[in-house]
């Protein structure tokens, strides 16, 4: 096989991974598409365009805050006491998340088959579930009331900074790349 039928190959074999990827979430899509709350979305002048606008918000908040206590965890601004600046910003980050499940779903309903059947937006849902697995390990890593940010950071904190650090932006990443992929 030459270099040309193997990039061939190779690409018929993503294809069809793609493919049977998409299918996965597809029927659920179909089905959410015949409810009367997605019905509404498609039917409304402001639903969509509301959601959109408070995602993106939602979006800010839970990245602007997580990246600056990851940022921190990772030793940036090390006068800044982690466990106070986690006090502040984990609220927020919360905060954004709530705005951003379901405005989420809001635009989704709006053309679920579709999204659902997408194969960027099945790795934006599987990153936002690592990410979320991610913080709960970071948390339980950093103890009660988040108590092990005071001293020395445990290895599995910084190990959890360093991928939420990537995981969240490739979540944003992903999610703005299904409406032009």
């Amino acid at each position: 096989m030459d270099q040309g039928e193997g990039q061939d190959h190779a690409l018929a074999l993503t294809t069809v991974v793609e493919h049977e990827a998409a299918g996965l979430l597809a029927p659920l899509g179909a089905w959410l598409e015949g409810t009367a709350a997605s019905a509404a979305v498609r039917r409304s002048l402001w639903a969509y365009p509301v959601a959109s606008v408070l995602h993106v918000l939602g979006l800010g908040l839970l990245l602007g805050s997580i990246l600056a206590l990851d940022l921190r965890l990772l030793g940036v601004a090390r006068a800044i006491p982690a466990r106070a600046l986690a006090g502040l910003l984990v609220p927020m980050a919360a905060a954004g998340l709530a705005i951003q499940l379901p405005t989420g779903a809001v635009m989704l309903l709006a053309d679920a088959a579709a999204l659902l059947g997408h194969p960027l937006m099945l790795a934006k849902l599987a990153l936002v579930a690592a990410a979320l697995v991610n913080v709960w390990v970071v948390h339980r890593a950093a103890g009660p009331g988040l108590v092990a940010l005071d001293g020395p950071l445990p290895a599995a904190v910084r190990r959890g900074a360093m991928i939420s650090l990537v995981s969240w932006p490739l979540v944003a990443v992903a999610g703005r790349a299904v409406a032009y992929v």
